[in-house]
């Protein structure tokens, strides 16, 4: 009798593994020893890998962040709405869609019904400066670049968590300065090192006084272990700046678009790089011919299990897009043209959520799947009223994992 009720744990543990985490949230209430086991680490890792391996899943979820208006009624007044800091007008989604992969080609139900979180105040204070700073296993990081403030949040459970504030001091004052130091935020990223097996939040820092001294920056991480930041190591003298569809994690590497300074008056641009499990920050170079000077934007994807970069004439209406994908078979990293797509009426590539289908952002913030063989378009519940590069998009994994303690 003990070993069939062993046996029926087993069988009821392996069976609940397999099921969403919002179905699981909903089973927690069942009975205790449910709660129990989806509750443990041991569970949890084993519906983590099912998420992350399951080759045979009928869906791909896409996560977006969007804002959306309250009342249509607002549709002129979008500038005035955007800008105003509360969520008296709009609300600024997460949204969850979970895309069908069809093999017969055919168009109908091709998603699922949206599912949706309220950012909340402060987070949400201005569409404009909340970021999605990285996915990984469920969990994203949100950033306000205004405010500061940094959240670990996981959509599929429906939790969300402020970082503690950061105990870095602001060096001392210059003596010839009177109006002390600002600090600003240069990049912040989100990954997992898997080393140590923890999930980390890196960020670095510039301090500017009011009379343009610059002094050295500092970068700090933050682990979701041990809930608190350290500082770490920084030489790099280097600016990140937000791009749309650009900053990106894959495989412990944490990239943002940046300008070197390789001699005094002269910027470079670069991929600024940090490896989550060394703790260390790398510059690479950009393809050849995609100079921001001719014209030419660029975006980051993940293509085929590679990092690859977008790059396009940013005013060509229709836009044509070169696919470079980064190689350093020759132990330096590089990048190679594979492919070409288009020409498609957009405005920006979001993601690639299969190898021959591409996410794009139109116009009016509309969101289309558009085929790279057949070049054929289909069209998705997501709109979002802001300026379409301010929409963001990742392949996203569903977890069970918790953020822990820290700021509800």
């Amino acid at each position: 009798m003990a070993k069939l009720s062993k046996l029926s744990e087993e069988m009821v543990g392996h069976f609940l593994s397999r099921l969403p985490p919002k179905a699981l949230m909903r089973f927690k209430c069942i009975q205790k020893s449910w709660c129990k086991l989806i509750t443990s680490p041991s569970f949890i890792a084993s519906n983590l890998s099912v998420s992350r391996n399951n080759k045979f899943a009928s869906t791909t979820s896409i996560l977006f962040k969007r804002t959306v208006l309250k009342d249509k009624k607002d549709e002129n007044d979008i500038f005035n709405v955007l800008r105003d800091n509360n969520n008296d007008r709009r609300h600024i989604f997460v949204s969850l869609l979970d895309l069908f992969i069809d093999q017969d080609g055919d168009d109908q139900n091709h998603h699922s019904v949206v599912d949706n979180l309220i950012v909340p105040l402060p987070l949400s204070n201005c569409p404009f400066s909340l970021q999605v700073a990285g996915h990984c296993d469920g969990v994203i990081c949100l950033v306000n670049t205004v405010l500061e403030d940094v959240a670990f949040c996981n959509p599929a459970i429906k939790e969300l968590k402020f970082l503690p504030r950061s105990p870095l001091l602001l060096p001392r004052r210059h003596p010839d300065d009177i109006h002390g130091i600002e600090t600003d935020v240069n990049a912040v990223g989100f990954g997992y090192d898997s080393k140590t097996q923890e999930y980390k939040i890196v960020r670095t820092i510039n301090f500017i006084t009011g009379i343009c001294y610059t002094l050295d920056p500092k970068a700090e991480v933050f682990t979701l272990g041990s809930q608190s930041w350290r500082e770490i190591k920084i030489d790099n003298d280097i600016h990140c700046f937000w791009t749309p569809s650009f900053e990106l994690h894959f495989k412990g590497i944490y990239y943002w678009s940046a300008l070197s300074y390789p001699t005094p008056g002269e910027d470079q641009e670069s991929i600024f790089t940090f490896n989550m499990s060394e703790e260390t920050f790398e510059e690479l170079p950009v393809p050849d011919n995609t100079h921001p000077r001719d014209g030419v934007v660029k975006y980051l994807a993940v293509w085929k299990e590679s990092v690859v970069l977008i790059s396009c004439q940013g005013d060509d209406d229709p836009k044509s897009f070169d696919i470079w994908q980064m190689d350093d078979s020759n132990g330096v990293k590089g990048w190679t043209k594979q492919l070409a797509i288009g020409p498609v009426t957009c405005e920006i590539p979001l993601v690639f959520w299969k190898s021959d289908e591409l996410l794009l952002v139109l116009s009016d913030g509309s969101v289309v799947s558009y085929h790279l063989g057949n070049k054929t378009i289909k069209h998705l519940p997501i709109h979002g009223v802001e300026d379409p590069q301010y929409i963001h998009a990742v392949v996203y994994v569903n977890s069970l994992i918790s953020m822990g303690e820290g700021r509800s």
